[in-house]
């Protein structure tokens, strides 16, 4: 695929910013990793909340995590990229997209111009042919002060390689587009693009508070309603929660697993850590 380098970035991208526009109903404990335990499980399970790209500099893996990762059976992603099967997935979902100015109207293609021309100094005409998921791809990774970034989900994938881990995931990345697609129309698509000010600030801040472990404080930051609306919180937010909760206890019950999502699928009133304990599970904090 022409673009292939940008593949990684988007689906990273898209996940981070997918974050819910509730607060939080549940006081909720701060930590990015959560033991699970019930009575019908051999060995406890593990959620790890994470935040997707960040700076090189700024990027680390709490030890707590990769020792956890190294004493389960296996890891859980949402999506399994290591899967070739997978990965040529999502390269041929990605390899003819929609001319970014077949999508808009000249009156917002110019207006998104102006946006893409003072983010990156180059004109849109160069990304036109990217479509509009790829070049959010690269106005989002435009917000860091840095040019080399970290993908989480890359690096723990690369550990749980190294330690002859198993990957598994819980959702497959054709399902995962379609979540998306449904989510993002284009025109609420062109409203996010349009909120890198904005989002530029809450997305540097969010990522500060993450590495101190205030998940709280994370995913309140970059779960502003401006964000996103109830169309993307139900499908991206919580049909997905309620869908992956009815996979993880038969994965539980088969080995122990280190489910790595993103933070904000952990957090209220209808996030993992509450879904799972109103179905008998104990889920608490590992500090």
């Amino acid at each position: 695929m022409k673009h292939s380098k940008f593949i990684t970035a988007f689906f990273a991208i898209v996940l981070f910013i997918n974050f819910s526009k509730a607060q939080e109903k549940i006081k909720q404990e701060n930590s990015v990793l959560w033991k699970v335990e019930h009575a019908d499980l051999n060995e406890p399970s593990y959620l790890f909340g994470t935040l997707h790209i960040m700076c090189e500099n700024d990027f680390k893996i709490p030890e707590k995590v990769i020792k956890t990762l190294q004493n389960v059976d296996a890891l859980v992603l949402e999506v399994n990229l290591s899967d070739p099967k997978e990965m040529q997935e999502l390269q041929e979902s990605m390899s003819n997209p929609k001319k970014i100015s077949d999508e808009i109207s000249v009156e917002k293609y110019n207006e998104l111009n102006e946006l893409v021309t003072k983010v990156t100094g180059v004109d849109l005409k160069n990304f036109d042919s990217y479509g509009l998921s790829v070049l959010n791809s690269i106005l989002i990774s435009k917000m860091l002060p840095c040019t080399t970034f970290k993908y989480l989900e890359n690096e723990i994938t690369l550990l749980a390689t190294q330690s002859e881990k198993p990957i598994f995931s819980l959702e497959k990345v054709s399902e995962q587009i379609e979540i998306i697609k449904n989510a993002y129309p284009t025109e609420f698509a062109l409203e996010q693009l349009m909120l890198f000010d904005s989002y530029k600030k809450d997305f540097n801040d969010a990522i500060l508070f993450y590495n101190k472990e205030e998940i709280t404080k994370t995913v309140n930051l970059i779960s502003k309603e401006q964000y996103m609306d109830e169309n993307a919180t139900k499908i991206m937010q919580i049909d997905r929660n309620k869908s992956w909760v009815k996979k993880m206890p038969v994965m539980m019950k088969e080995r122990s697993n280190l489910f790595a999502i993103g933070a904000a699928h952990l957090v209220n009133d209808y996030g993992i850590i509450h879904l799972l304990r109103e179905k008998g599970y104990t889920v608490t904090p590992v500090f």
